[in-house]
């Protein structure tokens, strides 16, 4: 058994790399996936587009047989894509506040002080 596992190292090495590389480009592509969802309607056309096409391009990669050197670039490309977005969507107007959020009351003169005792 030894001997076996000592055989397929190199292989069990190379696939393991694999595996690596498509979840770190899975998981880039869900991350600028989801930054879209949130916050596309706020990014810039152009940038917008351009992480369309990269997260298609990633998914794209992870549905084919493709080599863990050309997945590794994709996830580099997503993750400069993700930052520049980050730093689009931190510059652009932040979204109105939430309607549901309490006001603050200010000060109030309204307060009643009592005391309870408990009847035995």
């Amino acid at each position: 058994m030894i001997d076996d596992a000592e055989r397929h190292r190199d292989e069990d090495r190379r696939l393991r790399e694999l595996t690596d590389a498509r979840n770190e480009l899975d998981t880039a592509a869900y991350a600028v996936e989801h930054l879209l969802a949130e916050r596309g309607d706020t990014l810039p056309v152009h940038e917008k587009a351009r992480a369309e096409t990269l997260a298609a391009d990633a998914r794209q990669a992870l549905k084919e047989d493709t080599p863990a050197g050309r997945l590794r670039s994709l996830t580099q490309e997503l993750q400069q894509v993700y930052q520049g977005l980050l730093a689009a969507a931190g510059s652009a107007q932040p979204p109105p506040p939430d309607q549901r959020a309490p006001q603050p009351r200010g000060d109030s003169d309204d307060v009643i002080d009592a005391e309870f005792t408990a009847h035995e």
